[in-house]
């Protein structure tokens, strides 16, 4: 009969590229699963909401928890370390705003400081500060003139011609190496008072640090 079709040959399935077909699409939801997995790694970390001023202690109502993606090459401080007690006998090692994230980097373990003090960093160069001087010390500061410029801090003290100091008994909150080697950033505590004069005579030069007491 007229409405008979012949016989076709049969289609060629390309039974290999049916199986990578499949391969991808598995892959694909491996790869959306793990993705899901990791977005939910999270953990609680510690947020500065209050500002902490510098050498201040972080008290619990100036920190929150919030949530960031796990991240083993940033050392976040965690809520559950916050509230174990972890930042008990830490300070601020530089002023925290609103917003940051605690990390261990910005703690540091001086005293906290007394009402009316601050922190005043110096940038002093060889013989403007003791051999040694370390964390904790306690120093007195004197103004010194130009003419005397060669002298070191033990010197002024030894001479018997040193002026009274413009303060003394003053406590060291830091110590680090300047970019530049040849001088030295040093942090005190100082009384509102006192911070004027120190940093005028250090800005201009004539600022020399002698050591009152060694922290060992």
């Amino acid at each position: 009969p007229s409405n008979v079709r012949p016989p076709s040959a049969p289609r060629d399935r390309k039974p290999a590229l049916a199986a990578l077909g499949l391969l991808l699409v598995l892959l694909g939801a491996l790869a959306s699963v793990y993705l899901q997995q990791r977005a939910g790694d999270r953990v609680g970390v510690v947020e500065v909401t209050k500002r902490v001023p510098q050498g201040q202690a972080i008290g619990s109502d100036a920190i929150s928890e919030v949530m960031v993606a796990v991240d083993s090459h940033i050392s976040y401080v965690t809520w559950s370390q916050a509230q174990a007690g972890a930042l008990r006998g830490y300070t601020a090692r530089t002023d925290l705003l609103p917003g940051t994230l605690l990390v261990g980097q910005m703690l540091t373990t001086a005293v906290p400081l007394a009402p009316g003090q601050e922190v005043i960093g110096l940038s002093l160069k060889d013989g403007q500060y003791p051999a040694g001087i370390e964390v904790g010390d306690t120093v007195s500061a004197y103004y010194v003139t130009n003419k005397n410029d060669d002298k070191n801090g033990q010197q002024y003290l030894t001479d018997g011609s040193t002026t009274p100091p413009i303060v003394a008994n003053v406590r060291v909150y830091d110590v680090a190496a300047a970019s530049n080697s040849a001088t030295l950033d040093v942090s005190l505590v100082l009384s509102q008072q006192n911070a004027n004069a120190v940093t005028q005579a250090a800005s201009g030069g004539n600022l020399v640090l002698v050591l009152d007491k060694h922290t060992q």
